[in-house]
């Protein structure tokens, strides 16, 4: 539902409450495509009418947001009476005005650096016609409270070549929907605390009724939930370079490599190669450690994890809850890292912690606003170190009015005491990686890149030693990963790094 006066879900509003001055809660992307040469450069103009003619595709487009009094409980969405397409499609560059791709990168990470305006609709798309080198370039930002990662690029498709047979009609004339009144707003918290009431009212009618399901399920959830806060919400994060006091400035370091070159690590599947490219991650965090001479310690980095069903594809929001991944960073091979995660994201994926830490969060929409901002912003900096995400991206290649995009690297934010988040988007028969960070805070982000390199080399080289396709072991696994890392460094002592 999108409608006029929708309240935000408490998933969706709990990245309100983590942003600051110094944590802009903005997804988004950075695109660069190139023009073939039998097609005219698509003008500012261009794209501006072609998102008018699809706003009805994505109503929240023309939404912004409305506090209840005091901030006492979620706002809603509203259609925005004053809405200006032109504030949200928008040219930071002139049509003849042809960019470096320094300078494409310097007004990039200063649009990055800007918090959205809360009065305003939650959404960007900034054009860059002309770089020297004949690409164009496209930025896209979108409110975490609006959209996730996995359906940013809904908003996207405002502008996109994509097939509008499907896409409902766009009216001939819009006009915003009225705005509840003060005197609805007055009453709005005392409403919203009835409707938790009720529900909480309605779930005890039906456990009544149901005794047995219902304990059952209660015993599976409480075990989940448990999982959880032990493993991943109340299990403090080590202390590291990378959990700094933040600025608020921005910086996009992107890096691609192609599929073929990470399969030979990863075997067949997926998940497999979600494996290889964390340990690609892993590796490469490895290696700037020992450059900088900074202790070399398994960091703890927080993974969502889209809980769509088949039915919620591409539907904005926030469906996702999150799991603690440990990256060994201490252990000295890249098969030991490698098997490590593997042994990991088995166990999330059969635990149940990602459906627990959803209930966690859930809950926190029992406590007032205030509150509920104050507990997040407490326990944010200590539980993780990093996020690290990873989208599947479309099959096929993305363009706009024909120019098709060739990189894509994805905008994941950071929050308060952490420096640095990395993107992992496949698309085009590449992993476009995406390493944002506070370039004041950690200033040698941009060694990454070539240390990613270095742990790809690794890895292909013990694909060489061992063709047989990478699994998981499947024998018991540890309650610890700590435990587990110095087993599995003992077990791949003397092998090649």
């Amino acid at each position: 539902m999108v409608g006029n006066g929708q309240r935000l879900s408490v998933l969706d509003a709990l990245f309100l409450h983590l942003e600051s001055p110094q944590a802009h809660m903005h997804v988004g992307w950075s695109a660069l495509g190139r023009l073939p040469p039998d097609i005219e450069r698509p003008t500012l103009q261009a794209f501006r009418a072609r998102a008018e003619s699809r706003l009805a595709w994505v109503p929240r487009c023309r939404q912004h947001l409305l506090f209840a009094p005091g901030g006492i409980c979620e706002p809603r969405w509203v259609d925005d009476p004053h809405f200006d397409l032109d504030a949200h499609v928008v040219a930071l560059s002139d049509d003849d005005e042809p960019l470096s791709l320094r300078r494409f990168a310097e007004l990039r990470d200063e649009l990055l650096s800007t918090p959205l305006d809360h009065s305003r609709p939650l959404w960007q798309i900034a054009l860059f016609p002309r770089l020297a080198d004949g690409r164009m370039g496209m930025v896209g930002r979108v409110h975490h409270t609006m959209a996730d990662g996995a359906s940013a690029l809904k908003v996207a498709a405002l502008v996109l070549d994509v097939d509008e047979s499907d896409g409902p009609v766009a009216p001939k004339r819009w006009s915003a929907a009225a705005a509840p009144s003060s005197a609805e707003r007055t009453i709005d918290p005392f409403v919203h605390g009835a409707e938790l009431t009720i529900g909480a009212v309605g779930d005890a009618v039906r456990a009544a009724l149901r005794p047995q399901s219902s304990a059952r399920r209660a015993l599976s959830d409480a075990q989940r939930l448990s999982r959880a806060l032990s493993r991943d919400l109340l299990t403090r994060a080590p202390d590291c370079a990378l959990n700094a006091e933040l600025g608020p400035r921005r910086t996009l370091v992107g890096y691609s490599v192609g599929l073929d070159e990470l399969r030979p690590a990863a075997g067949r599947g997926a998940g497999a190669l979600n494996d290889v490219m964390l340990a690609v991650v892993t590796g490469a965090l490895r290696r700037l450690a020992l450059e900088r001479e900074e202790p070399v310690e398994a960091l703890k980095a927080m993974i969502p994890i889209d809980l769509r069903s088949a039915d919620e594809r591409g539907t904005l929001g926030n469906h996702v809850s999150m799991v603690g991944i440990w990256l060994p960073l201490q252990l000295p091979t890249a098969a030991a890292r490698l098997e490590l995660l593997q042994i990991q994201t088995a166990r999330f994926k059969d635990d149940g912690r990602a459906a627990g830490t959803r209930n966690v969060l859930s809950g926190l929409g029992l406590l007032p606003a205030p509150l509920r901002g104050a507990m997040l912003r407490a326990l944010s900096p200590r539980a993780f170190n990093l996020t690290i995400s990873s989208m599947p991206g479309p099959r096929t290649v993305l363009s706009a009015f024909g120019v098709a995009l060739e990189q894509i690297y994805p905008v994941i934010p950071i929050a308060a005491q952490q420096a640095l988040s990395i993107g992992m988007f496949t698309y085009n028969r590449c992993v476009h990686f995406g390493m944002y960070a506070d370039p004041d805070a950690l200033p040698h982000v941009t060694r990454l890149p070539a240390l990613m390199a270095d742990e790809i080399r690794a890895l292909r080289s013990l694909a060489a030693h061992d063709p047989q396709p990478a699994r998981a072991p499947t024998a018991r696994r540890p309650s610890h990963p700590p435990t587990r890392a110095q087993d599995v460094a003992r077990a791949h002592k003397g092998s090649r790094p």
